[in-house]
Formats: C-alpha cells, sequence, structure tokens
C-alpha cells in the first residue's frame, strides 16, 4: 500500500508541474476565467485540486489556436472519401519564405558572411 500512496504522490506533482509552467506559458489574453496571476497563485496554494481546476476551467479552449482562418481541406471534409488530392497540391498562399533556408536573400547574405572575399 505505501507504493500506491507514493504513485499517488508522484501523480500530484507531475501534475501539479505540468499545470503550472502551462499556466506561466499561456498568454494572458487565451486565459479563461480568472486573471494569469490569479490562476498561477490559484495552482500554486492548491495543490491538486489547483491543477484539476486549471485543467478544465482556465486553459484556452483548444480551438483558439487557429483565429480568423479558413478551415484546411482536411477540417472541412466530414470523411476521407471526401478528400481531394488537389485540394493540398495548390500553393499556400504565403507570400514570403516558410524558414530562413528557404529565403535567397538570407543564403545569400550568409555566403557574404562566411566567405567575405567572394
Amino acid at each position: 500500500m505505501v507504493w500506491l500512496g507514493g504513485l499517488i504522490t508522484l501523480v500530484s506533482i507531475v501534475l501539479w508541474v505540468y499545470a503550472f509552467f502551462d499556466a506561466l506559458t499561456t498568454p494572458g489574453s487565451e486565459v479563461r476565467n480568472l486573471p494569469k496571476v490569479l490562476w498561477l497563485v490559484v495552482i500554486g496554494l492548491f495543490m491538486p485540486v489547483g491543477s484539476i481546476l486549471w485543467l478544465f476551467l482556465g486553459r484556452p479552449a483548444t480551438g483558439s489556436a487557429v483565429r480568423g482562418g479558413a478551415p484546411s481541406p482536411a477540417q472541412a471534409a466530414s470523411s476521407a472519401d471526401d478528400l481531394d488530392p488537389s485540394d493540398f497540391a495548390g500553393p499556400s498562399g504565403n507570400t514570403h519564405p516558410l524558414g530562413p533556408d528557404d529565403d535567397p536573400e538570407f543564403l545569400r547574405g550568409l555566403d557574404r558572411r562566411i566567405d567575405p572575399d567572394d
């Protein structure tokens, strides 16, 4: 029975650490029901209960990560039978490169910094 108490304690500590750092890294504008600072106090003072309350009442809604964007073809389709491969082959609509390794100007500047004699 001692191992069960240790397991419950370990799960409580892991849950507390997860909830605290999740609340700490969540932007204040996305926190629900209470201000961010108050959530951190609740999680810190009421170890198991505060963490559970954060997970169910304070975390941002899962749909808030993408705001104002059109649904992707995968989200708009109701099943795999409705998917069309041409929906995914089109351009992304971004006019700028996705990363620095895709940006030709960045690569030229990097070459100049590495070998300024050329």
